[in-house]
Formats: C-alpha cells, sequence, structure tokens
C-alpha cells in the first residue's frame, strides 16, 4: 500500500469530517432552537497525518506494509493551478504533487480483476470500477489534496461539545461497509 502524495502531504497534519461526527453535530443542531437557521462546519477535531492514517488503512486490510511517499522529485506529477485567488487572498497557489493517482490506478484492468475476485470471495455488491471518476476521483483528494482546518467555534459558541477519533470512526464506517457487502472486510 504505497501512499500517492508527496511528503509534504505525508507530514501535513489533516482534519476529518467523518459521518459519526457529522450525524452527531446534525441531531444536535436540528434539537437545539437556537441553532435554527444557521450553519456549521463539521469536524471530528481530531486532526491527524497523513503518516499515521496510512499504516492504520494498512494494517486494517492486512496490508504486509506500507510505502511513504515518493521522495524523487523527478517521479513526482504536478498539478499547479496557475494565477487563481488564494484563499486569503495572497500568496501562490499551492501546487498538489502525486506518484501516482487512484483514479489511474483503477484504469489497470489487472486491478478491476482483482476488485471482481474480492467480490465472488466475500460477496460485496458494490463495483466501484463500474464509474471510475465517481468512486476513486474523491480518494485522489483525500490521499493528497491540500491540508486545511475547519473551525468548529461557532458550533462551540451555540454549546456544542462533541467530539470523534477519527480513526475509530472510520475504522467503525469501514466495517459498517463490509457488512452491508460495500467493500472488503479488513482483518482487524
Amino acid at each position: 500500500l504505497n501512499y500517492p502524495g508527496d511528503y509534504t502531504a505525508w507530514m501535513s497534519v489533516t482534519e476529518h469530517s467523518t459521518a459519526m461526527l457529522t450525524g452527531y453535530l446534525s441531531e444536535w443542531a436540528v434539537l437545539n432552537d437556537k441553532c435554527k437557521n444557521n450553519k456549521f462546519n463539521a469536524s471530528d477535531t481530531c486532526p491527524i497525518p497523513n503518516n499515521r492514517l496510512w499504516p492504520e488503512l494498512a494494517r486494517w486490510y492486512g496490508c504486509k506494509g506500507y510505502g511513504g511517499p515518493e521522495l524523487d522529485e523527478s517521479k513526482l506529477n504536478v498539478i499547479d493551478p496557475g494565477d487563481v485567488p488564494t484563499p486569503l487572498g495572497f500568496g501562490p497557489s499551492r501546487k498538489l504533487r502525486y506518484a501516482w493517482t487512484l483514479s489511474g490506478w483503477a484504469q489497470d484492468p489487472t486491478n478491476a480483476k482483482a476488485w471482481k475476485e474480492i467480490m465472488e470471495k466475500h460477496k460485496v455488491t458494490h463495483n466501484p470500477f463500474d464509474d471510475i471518476e465517481a468512486h476513486f476521483t474523491f480518494g485522489d483528494f483525500a490521499a493528497w489534496g491540500p491540508a486545511f482546518a475547519l473551525s468548529m467555534n461557532k458550533a462551540r459558541c451555540f454549546g456544542w461539545t462533541g467530539h470523534v477519533d477519527t480513526l475509530e470512526s472510520l475504522y467503525l464506517a469501514y466495517s459498517e461497509l463490509s457488512k452491508v457487502s460495500v467493500e472488503d472486510e479488513g482483518v482487524v
């Protein structure tokens, strides 16, 4: 299980908004009148670097090991958005750098064939290879996209005190997906 992004993405601390947290936050918001007609960011508030998440993904699925980012700069692809407005209104745009993409990996017929074998062996009913763009493009962004932080300050000012452990929430979500035959069951 090789990491697709560059060293900066590997070391970046990112925030996640897992379904568990979003569910808790949504329930809290609809049950509190003071939250009516307000919008809130949804973040687990459990920052985690990719160099911690990636080994866990490998462990959950029984991979014999995992590879870190490509360190040879000449082997990295670069997406330069050019001269576009930046979030703070100044400074250069961030160039996205990657060694490979999940959507590119999914184009390989060998991988689609391997997934079909997994589907048959484990009675998985969902085939993401039926629509590669819809299923793998988001994964590219999640794996090597920019680090960002979502402020939960507004929700806290309204009384929100929730928190979700991202690793636990992702593990539970993947476990649930395997129970409904959407993905292969992990080994952990």
